[in-house]
């Protein structure tokens, strides 16, 4: 059995989409409208990447991570709502996850995000379009 094994090809990595390494459900999950993100019936857990910072980012339904950063639903919509009004960006979602580090009872949230701007109800991001505003890379998708 073990010489079968050896002689299979070895098993191709995921293609990443924008740039991004993927877990089996990136590409999905993706396509997904932001703000629905926690309205699964099972929970993900997205494992970011974001330049100038250290380390992994979380978000996650209670904001818990074992070894680090994260971020929990409310601090999501709040993100969500910053990038769809044109008011969050790279450089301030950076700065917002250094002062969490900092300060770990900092909790995001829309008067933070949306900096005075009211949020556009015709606006509706799928998760990759707020990614990217975010300049976050998803590493990793749990389940």
């Amino acid at each position: 059995m073990t010489a079968a094994l050896d002689t299979l090809p070895p098993v191709a990595a995921a293609k990443p989409l924008s740039g991004r390494p993927q877990s089996p459900w990136g590409a999905e999950l993706q396509g997904l409208p932001a703000s629905l993100l926690f309205a699964l019936p099972v929970s993900p857990a997205l494992a970011l990447h974001v330049p100038g910072v250290e380390g992994v980012v979380r978000i996650t339904r209670d904001g818990e991570s074992d070894d680090g950063l994260a971020f929990d639903l409310d601090e999501w919509a709040a993100l969500v709502l910053g990038a769809e009004a044109d008011r969050l960006w790279e450089r301030d979602f950076a700065v917002i996850c250094r002062r969490k580090l900092t300060e770990p009872a900092y909790r995001v949230d829309s008067t933070d995000t949306l900096a005075g701007a009211q949020p556009d109800p015709s606006e509706s991001w799928d998760v990759g379009a707020v990614l990217d505003r975010l300049g976050a890379q998803l590493l990793s998708v749990d389940l």
